[in-house]
């Protein structure tokens, strides 16, 4: 069989193309460490990759909405720490101004109430890290504004919730109304306010002041209690949120692991291939030299 000068010419060259392009595809899964350079090369696996890939980044904005609820509800465990101090100190003052004081004690428990008083407006208009009023609802204005005598509420009932995985919610906000018992006896402001009042009133003497007293310690005593009871609330759902951080971890790391299983290329055995592909190269490069030398005589 006869093999034209052209013909072996074009052998040698689709040869040495084919080896080229082989060449190339292995330093590029070297490069990026990837098994699966384009779909063509594992439809299935690239497939596979794609939908664990998803999972991956599903898992890890869960994760990042973890660590941001994580981050509002310390801030709320803490200013529910603050003001559940401020209630005690000021049913503490109830407790005292209720035995019989002076004039001039009077006046100093109603001066000390009314900076007890500031500072509990300060604790219900906190806010968060991203400059969020915590108590406010849905609204964005401070939720507490001081007006003659107790404190209006400006927010909403509304609670705030993130996601944490697959329709999975958590609550990371509690409402100003609640905490604060707006609307109700136990509201703090007004309990103070009227008690600040009643110390300030010298007609208010006797039994009558000691109801005053009574009534301002029981006030205080159930916004006191409130507190108290959504601060447990609170510590519960960062529990959760340590044990949603677990789950979804373990999830993240199995993703991580498979994406690596089906995705990713042995470099060692890609080093050799990738020293055989070149020194094959390299011989079919000389043959290639050598063929396009030749002449027709040569080949007969």
């Amino acid at each position: 069989m006869r093999i034209s000068t052209s013909s072996y010419f074009n052998m040698n060259l689709a040869a040495m193309q084919d080896k080229q392009a082989t060449l190339f595809h292995v330093q590029q899964q070297m490069a990026t460490h990837r098994r699966i350079v384009t779909p063509s090369d594992d439809p299935v696996g690239a497939t596979r990759a794609l939908q664990t890939a998803r999972a991956l980044s599903v898992s890890e904005s869960s994760l990042e909405n973890i660590a941001k609820a994580q981050t509002r509800i310390k801030a709320e465990s803490t200013t529910l720490e603050a003001i559940r101090k401020v209630l005690q100190s000021a049913k503490d003052t109830a407790v005292s101004a209720g035995n019989n004081p002076s004039t001039q004690e009077r006046t100093s428990f109603a001066n000390y109430l009314t900076q007890v008083y500031e500072d509990l407006l300060g604790y219900a208009n906190s806010t968060d890290a991203a400059g969020n009023y915590m108590f406010s609802g849905f609204q964005n204005d401070a939720p507490f504004q001081q007006s003659t005598g107790a404190s209006s509420y400006q927010g909403d009932n509304a609670k705030r919730y993130v996601s944490i995985g697959a329709n999975q919610k958590i609550q990371v906000s509690d409402s100003g109304q609640e905490v604060f018992s707006v609307g109700t006896a136990n509201d703090p402001f007004a309990v103070i306010s009227q008690f600040i009042t009643d110390l300030q009133d010298s007609t208010l003497t006797g039994a009558v002041f000691d109801a005053t007293a009574d009534t301002a310690i029981s006030g205080l005593e159930n916004a006191l209690s409130k507190v108290v009871q959504i601060s447990d609330h609170v510590a519960v759902r960062f529990q959760q949120l340590e044990t949603a951080k677990e789950v979804e971890t373990q999830y993240k790391l199995q993703y991580q692991n498979e994406l690596d299983r089906v995705e990713s290329v042995d470099m060692l055995t890609a080093g050799v291939q990738l020293q055989l592909l070149q020194t094959s190269l390299e011989a079919t490069q000389k043959a290639f030299i050598n063929a396009s030398q030749l002449n027709l005589f040569n080949l007969l």
